[in-house]
């Protein structure tokens, strides 16, 4: 940077003193901030900023959004559509998943005294057929 003398009258304000920029203000506390190479202010005199890091905000915030969805108490329209949705899922899985090939039912009696059954005795499967 550059520093030295200016000479610059400016229209409607005096000529005094005031009005100019001092060598000692450049980068002094109550100055003016000098610039980097860069253009941008330089490290020394930038404030100490109170602040996370982007890296820092991004875990925190992942962490509270984590929290949040794994509570039990979040989201309850969604938890409740989707176990809606599974038991739908799960009664059509029954319903034409299920490889049926005999009849599931049976019935075991002691006796069939007093009993009328309609249909046909199997000898060798020892049961009555529909």
């Amino acid at each position: 940077m550059a520093y030295g003398n200016v000479n610059v009258a400016v229209p409607g304000v005096s000529n005094d003193e005031s009005s100019y920029l001092k060598t000692e203000q450049a980068g002094a506390p109550g100055g003016v901030a000098t610039l980097d190479a860069d253009g941008k202010l330089s490290e020394s005199q930038r404030p100490t900023v109170d602040a996370y890091t982007k890296a820092q905000t991004d875990q925190k915030i992942s962490s509270a959004v984590d929290a949040h969805n794994s509570a039990e108490n979040a989201h309850g329209d969604i938890r409740a559509s989707v176990a809606a949705m599974n038991a739908s899922i799960k009664a059509i899985e029954l319903k034409f998943g299920t490889n049926v090939t005999k009849n599931p039912f049976s019935a075991t009696f002691g006796s069939l005294d007093g009993l009328t059954v309609v249909g046909t005795w199997n000898a060798d499967q020892a049961r009555v057929e529909f």
